[in-house]
């Protein structure tokens, strides 16, 4: 099963098993009901498409494939680029304080120590780290 050590697929089993467990379903009875619906022999041959679409369906909701962030004190190579999800999200993180862009380019040089612009990842992972503490020390 080595799709289950994947983040995302991981996170969907979860998902799809809690939601099962509320409607009282046991992990025998999702088996079946994949095996049904499916067609697999085995939970782990459901793709990730199946399993969202069944969340979806009993829940309304849907998960996001996002990539995590590296845990404290990560120390990588340094020279892998910030997606435009994460952006984003620093973006809504800077909005929560409501500072403009004045105000953020203040805030990463502090970061930086100098620098104004977010070159690397972790330049990034510094910067999100720093705005989130603050957010939530605010109740924001």
């Amino acid at each position: 099963m080595p799709g289950l050590q994947s983040g995302f697929r991981g996170r969907i089993f979860k998902a799809v098993h809690a939601e099962a467990l509320r409607r009282k379903i046991d992990h025998d009875a999702l088996h079946d009901l994949c095996t049904e619906r499916f067609g697999v022999h085995s939970m782990s041959d459901v793709t990730d498409g199946q399993l969202l679409s069944l969340y979806r369906e009993w829940t309304g909701k849907t998960l996001r494939n996002r990539s995590k962030l590296p845990s404290r004190g990560w120390e990588g190579d340094g020279i892998e680029m910030v997606s435009g999800e994460e952006l984003i999200a620093l973006a809504q993180e800077f909005a929560k304080r409501q500072l403009g862009p004045e105000g953020q380019r203040n805030f990463i040089r502090r970061q930086l120590r100098g620098r104004d612009e977010m070159r690397t990842r972790k330049d990034f992972v510094r910067v999100l780290g720093g705005i989130r503490a603050m957010n939530r020390r605010d109740g924001k």
